[in-house]
């Protein structure tokens, strides 16, 4: 933690903005909490995408093996052969398993601002948790930063999803990365 510091610091400035636009602390702390995580999750979302800009051809010849596998497997069993289907639904389930792991993966690459935000937050917020108006079961009066965070992240994930698919250019862009043919980018 030490060695982040510095640049924790560095950033300080920037992250704790947010949190000084509205006059009250409770509402402060949500704005400057759905803004850090907007943020968190747009770095993570264009960082997911050059990595699968940069996987395209790997990803699509997964597909490929995937979707020749499932054909010949089907192929197999509408002809009644019982060997031939086990046998090539074997190799589907492994292109499967690559397509399975390569997509947790790029979530993974996803998600990778969400510690340092923490880190963060965790300089600013560790000793202040945040009191609610209102005794939660389980939980009480008041809230840790890091179950603030991890709702609200989910939430404006949900809402930026939502959102984003909805621009016919954002859609697309995504759609072009694992497109059949490599001319699109060219």
């Amino acid at each position: 933690m030490s060695s982040l510091l510095p640049y924790l610091l560095l950033l300080d400035p920037w992250f704790i903005a947010p949190f000084r636009w509205l006059p009250s602390a409770m509402e402060g702390y949500f704005l400057g909490t759905v803004i850090l995580a907007l943020q968190c999750i747009i770095l993570g979302d264009l960082s997911a995408t050059a990595v699968a800009y940069l996987n395209r051809d790997y990803l699509r010849k997964i597909q490929e093996k995937m979707d020749r596998n499932h054909n010949l497997s089907e192929l197999a069993l509408i002809q009644g052969d019982k060997e031939s289907y086990k046998a090539i639904n074997r190799q589907a389930l492994d292109a499967f398993g690559y397509s399975f792991s390569m997509g947790g993966a790029i979530f993974c690459v996803s998600i990778w601002p969400m510690p340092f935000l923490l880190a963060w937050m965790n300089l600013r917020f560790a000793e202040a948790p945040l009191e609610l108006p209102f005794h939660v079961p389980f939980i009480g009066p008041s809230v840790h930063y890091f179950a603030s965070f991890l709702l609200l992240y989910i939430a404006v994930r949900i809402v930026y999803s939502l959102v984003m698919t909805r621009f016919s250019w954002y859609s697309d862009l995504k759609a072009r990365i694992l497109a059949k043919n490599q001319e699109t980018f060219v």
